[in-house]
């Protein structure tokens, strides 16, 4: 690994830093990993929506599109630990390199690990490591001791993005279409791509997914491969392993000079001590005469020193004493490698005895335990108060949930207070509710109305609304009405009723006067 070659500032960042980090290389160098992954992936896109659109299964291309993401990060991978180094792959290289790189690592995260949240920065330790067994786990808990939580969090951005991406790709064709068209446009496209879609819309749908998944899929690799670098500083410290070399090499010719000169000053004084000592020949020769036999001269003795001899009186036998402080250095934490234990212990563990002084008055006591009620259930407390809250006003904040379930309303839920639901109809509506509100009985008159509008809408459909109907299903029956006059109409008697009964808001007189007089126009569905 040549770490003289690092294209990035060498130090120690925080978890979401390095994310960071990573995401701009890939930035980078987007040009060169977008182009290989569309090129990689597209023909896979293409043929995979091909065969499920045969067997009338869409739905399994886009699944075989998500579950081959590990195979597809490869490309992000390769050229981005090259990158690093400043050995930048080009476009031809990427390509040919998915043929043969990272097929052994890549495996197991198309089995049985396909589903870990730490995909991003583990895949890297597979790849571009290459261990495998109790060393890759071993590797894997260490790397991941300090980036654990930023790594899943990254899958969980990754995937929310890569969804809400999708999902704008779709909102974006909506908005191009003017405002008066935008509920049928809507409802065309509900109707089209998730009501009963047919194939095209499906593979309409798989394509949208693929887009996303092409934009955010690098730059989430790309956040845990900086992930795995920032480990890597930390623990094999990169940083201070090329401070030293750049120290060295500064003071590498100033070394080599040193060097010559005390080699030089070093042979000058070895040639004057030679020739100031004429006896070094013949004390240098003793060894040879011993070693022939000349044992009788005591000159040529061989006489061993000890440590001892050498010190004298400040000589201390402390050898035995080293030794165990070496053994009890060893045996230190900082030194030898640590163990996790692992201990079962209660749940609920008995509550410890705690004394109350005598002193504390009784008030204070009432005060604290009240206190501390209010604290452990506090949480408890807030949910029912605000569940309280949305019963009570359900109908303001949640009136949508009357159009979910279906239930039989009484009188007073339809809100006919003035006038008694079993009652027939008049002859003649407009003249009927001109009397009621003739006698400022505006609520009666437009309760009127609307059981009007809905006998009228029941036999124009031919059909009988459900008992107990709300105004909201109402609302979706009179859609399937041809004439589009009626169908506003009553829209306008529904909205008019919902204001007056339930916020009580009537309208004014000149806008019930109005439905009034489109009540009486002929429309091309009235009944007979």
């Amino acid at each position: 690994m040549q770490l003289d070659g690092l294209t990035i500032a060498l130090r120690t960042r925080a978890p979401w830093e390095a994310a960071d980090l990573g995401i701009a290389l890939v930035r980078t160098h987007a040009a060169r990993i977008h182009a290989a992954w569309i090129l990689t992936t597209l023909p896979i896109f293409v043929l995979l929506n091909a065969v499920a659109c045969l067997l009338g299964w869409a739905w399994l291309a886009a699944l075989a599109m998500w579950w081959l993401k590990p195979l597809f990060d490869r490309i992000v991978l390769f050229v981005a630990s090259r990158a690093v180094f400043g050995n930048i792959p080009s476009l031809r290289e990427t390509l040919v390199a998915q043929r043969s790189w990272g097929w052994r690592g890549v495996a197991p995260w198309l089995l049985w690990r396909r589903f870990h949240p730490g995909r991003a920065m583990l895949l890297s330790v597979d790849l571009l490591e290459g261990t495998t067994g109790a060393q890759r786990r071993e590797r894997v808990r260490v790397l991941g001791r300090g980036g654990g939580s930023p790594n899943i969090m990254l899958t969980f951005i990754g995937l929310n993005l890569e969804a809400m991406l999708a999902i704008s790709i779709v909102v974006l064709a909506l908005m191009f279409v003017p405002t008066e068209f935008l509920p049928d446009s809507a409802k065309a496209v509900w109707h089209a791509l998730v009501d009963n879609p047919p194939w095209w819309a499906r593979v309409l749908l798989n394509f949208c997914g693929w887009i996303a998944t092409a934009i955010v899929e690098p730059f989430y690799i790309g956040a845990g491969f900086g992930l795995y670098l920032n480990r890597r500083m930390q623990l094999e410290g990169w940083d201070i392993e090329l401070a030293f070399r750049r120290i060295a090499a500064r003071l590498s010719p100033v070394l080599a000079t040193a060097a010559l000169v005390i080699l030089a000053l070093f042979a000058g004084s070895a040639s004057l001590c030679a020739a100031q000592s004429p006896a070094t020949e013949t004390h240098t020769q003793m060894p040879d005469d011993a070693a022939h036999g000349d044992k009788g001269n005591p000159d040529t003795k061989t006489v061993s020193t000890t440590l001892q001899d050498m010190f004298g009186d400040g000589f201390r036998d402390d050898g035995k004493a080293f030794e165990a402080a070496v053994k009890r250095a060893y045996a230190e934490n900082d030194l030898s490698p640590k163990t996790r234990t692992f201990v079962w212990r209660p749940r609920h563990p008995d509550a410890t005895e705690v004394t109350t002084p005598g002193d504390v008055p009784g008030w204070a006591r009432a005060m604290g335990s009240a206190l501390a009620f209010l604290v452990q259930n506090g949480l408890w407390i807030v949910l029912a108060v605000v569940l309280v809250l949305v019963i009570l006003n359900h109908r303001r904040w949640l009136p949508w949930i009357s159009d979910r379930f279906v239930h039989v309303r009484s009188a007073d839920d339809v809100g006919v207070h003035d006038v008694a639901v079993t009652e027939p109809l008049p002859d003649d509506i407009p003249a009927a509710v001109r009397e009621l509100l003739r006698q400022s009985r505006v609520r009666a008159a437009l309760a009127l109305l609307y059981r009007a509008g809905v006998e009228r809408l029941s036999d124009v459909l031919g059909t009988s609304l459900p008992p107990g109907a709300t105004e909201a299903e109402c609302l979706r029956h009179s859609r399937r009405l041809h004439d589009p006059k009626y169908a506003a109409l009553f829209a306008r008697i529904v909205r008019a009723w919902q204001a007056a009964a339930y916020a009580q808001q009537p309208p004014p007189a000149s806008d019930v006067e109005a439905m009034l007089v489109d009540w009486s126009a002929p429309t091309q569905e009235t009944p007979a």
